[in-house]
């Protein structure tokens, strides 16, 4: 059900794919600013996600600390690791443009989180490995706050996604049409 789902998901958001401009991403840029930890994981967008290469420059430009996913291959557990503007990326086995395992280790305080889809439950479809559930429920037995923001185009909105109980949720989505804060 889920693949048939993200077969799906995938499909819409390559037809209907658009890039947002620095306006567009105001209010989120607005909201990642009213926090005071200044650590945002990013991602680098592929296969036609909402392209964060604006919006992480305007971070860059007021001083916040970005850090990017990196998958280990060795035990298959992500981590968020020290990314500057200028940093050399190589790709992972995914094709994923990350960081290089000797980068520094950050704890972002917002994490920005590709989808496929999205609910207004703040439940999230991913492309199916996990990665950021695991990272979140392994961070979350820290008892460190922070803050999840999934990032999306508004088609990509779902009535009710199934889930699992390992499953993540989102604390808001951010699309073109501003935000969903979850209740």
């Amino acid at each position: 059900m889920k693949e048939k789902l993200r077969k799906y998901s995938f499909s819409l958001r390559k037809d209907k794919y658009f890039n947002l401009t620095e306006k567009d991403f105001s209010p989120l840029l607005s909201e990642i600013t009213r926090y005071k930890n200044n650590i945002v994981g990013s991602y680098y967008s592929i296969n036609f996600e909402l392209d964060l290469k604006i919006l992480n420059t305007l971070l860059f430009k007021k001083g916040f600390s970005l850090s990017l996913p990196l998958i280990h291959e060795s035990n298959q557990l992500m981590e968020f690791k020290e990314w500057n503007s200028n940093d050399v990326l190589r790709l992972n086995k995914y094709g994923i443009p990350q960081t290089f395992i000797d980068s520094k280790t950050l704890v972002p305080d917002i994490f920005l989180v590709p989808l496929l889809a999205f609910d207004k439950y703040g439940n999230r479809l991913g492309y199916g490995s996990g990665y950021y559930d695991k990272y979140f429920n392994m961070l979350n037995k820290t008892k460190k706050r922070f803050r999840t923001i999934g990032i999306g185009f508004s088609f990509q909105k779902k009535d009710k996604l199934k889930v699992l109980k390992t499953d993540f949720c989102l604390d808001a989505v951010f699309t073109e049409k501003g935000f969903l804060n979850i209740q």
